[in-house]
C-alpha cells in the first residue's frame, strides 16, 4: 500500500481519510479505466475517471486557486514525465452522498504522446480540503500499425497522404484512416473505421472537393461507405447489404462520386424514430431484421 499525507491507495480505488484525530473530512472512491491496452499512434487515447462520494456530505469538485480539480499524470515506461501540451479543463461536479460521476479524458490532444512504446497514466484529484489523491497507474502501449493502402493527393506544402492501416487490438484487428501533411509536419487524428476483415481490399475515390470516399467490408455481405474531408473529419457514413448487386463506388464525368448497388441499412436509432412516427399516423412499421447490426 502506498501512502501520502491524508491519502490511502488501495489498488485503483482510493479512500481519503483524515490524518487528525477529528472525524474524517471526506471519503471518496476514485478509479481510472481505459478500454484497451494498446492504441494506434496518433489515434485517440481514451481514459475514464470514475468518482464516487462515500461520505455523508456533499462533495463539490471545482477549480481551486487557478488549478483544475482533475489532472492526468503521464509518464513513459522509463519514468520520464510527459509534459501536457494542452491544459485539461474538467467540468465542475457536485456529488451528493452516494452519488457517482464519470469523466472522459482523451490523452492524445493534451499530451505529446507521439513515439511508439510503453506509457503509464494516473489521475490526480484535488479535493476541497486541499488534499490530493492519486490513482494507481495504468499501463498502455502506442503502436505503429500496418499500412495496407496509401495515396498522395495535392502538391507543395498542402500535399496530403491518405493511408489505411490495420492495427492489432487483442483480440481484434482495427481498420484506421490517417491523413498526414508532411510539408507542415502535421498528422490529423487517426480515425477508427471499424474491425479489419480480410474480405477484399477497400476501394477509394476522391471527389472534386477532395473529399475521400471509402467502401469496405464490415461483415460477410455487408459494406460501409465512409466519406471524410481533407482533414479526415467524418462527413457521411452509410451501411449497405449486398442484394442482387454488390455496392460499388462510381465517378461520373464531372468527378462526383456515388454508391451504386446494395440495400441501404437504416440505423436502429432511426428505425425506432420511424416506427414511432408511423404509429402516430396509424401506419404499420417495417419489420425489424434481427440480423441487422
Amino acid at each position: 500500500m502506498q501512502t501520502i499525507p491524508g491519502v490511502k491507495i488501495f489498488g485503483i480505488g482510493i479512500v481519503l481519510t483524515s490524518c487528525s484525530v477529528v472525524q474524517a473530512l471526506a471519503q471518496v472512491d476514485v478509479r481510472l479505466e481505459t478500454p484497451k491496452a494498446a492504441y494506434l499512434q496518433f489515434s485517440p487515447i481514451p481514459f475514464t475517471v470514475r468518482i464516487k462520494n462515500l461520505g455523508a456530505g456533499e462533495l463539490r469538485l471545482t477549480e481551486t486557486r487557478g488549478k483544475p480539480w482533475l489532472e492526468m499524470v503521464v509518464q513513459s515506461r522509463d519514468g520520464q514525465l510527459i509534459a501536457p501540451e494542452k491544459v485539461l479543463v474538467p467540468p465542475d461536479k457536485t456529488l451528493r452522498p452516494g452519488e457517482s460521476t464519470a469523466i472522459a479524458v482523451d490523452l492524445a490532444p493534451h499530451y505529446l504522446i507521439r513515439d511508439t512504446g510503453g506509457y503509464r497514466a494516473r489521475a490526480s484529484v484535488r479535493l476541497p480540503t486541499g488534499e490530493t489523491m492519486l490513482t494507481d497507474s495504468l499501463d498502455f502501449l502506442i503502436g505503429r500499425g500496418e499500412v495496407i493502402w496509401s495515396v498522395p493527393r495535392g502538391d507543395g506544402a498542402e500535399r496530403r497522404i491518405y493511408s489505411l492501416l490495420k492495427f492489432y487490438e487483442d483480440p481484434n484487428v482495427g481498420l484506421y484512416l490517417r491523413v498526414e501533411v508532411p510539408g507542415k509536419n502535421l498528422v490529423f487524428p487517426s480515425r477508427r473505421l471499424g474491425a479489419y476483415l480480410p474480405l477484399g481490399k477497400p476501394v477509394a475515390e476522391f471527389d472534386p472537393q477532395n473529399n475521400l470516399h471509402l467502401l469496405y467490408a464490415v461483415a460477410a455481405g455487408l459494406h460501409r461507405i465512409t466519406v471524410v474531408n481533407p482533414d479526415g473529419q467524418m462527413l457521411r457514413e452509410e451501411t449497405r447489404q449486398e442484394g442482387v448487386d454488390k455496392p460499388v463506388l462510381r465517378r461520373d464525368a464531372d468527378g462526383e462520386v456515388s454508391v451504386q448497388g446494395g440495400i441501404v441499412q437504416i440505423p436502429s436509432s432511426l428505425r425506432e424514430r420511424l416506427s414511432t412516427l408511423q404509429a402516430r399516423i396509424g401506419a404499420q412499421a417495417p419489420p425489424t431484421d434481427p440480423a441487422q447490426p
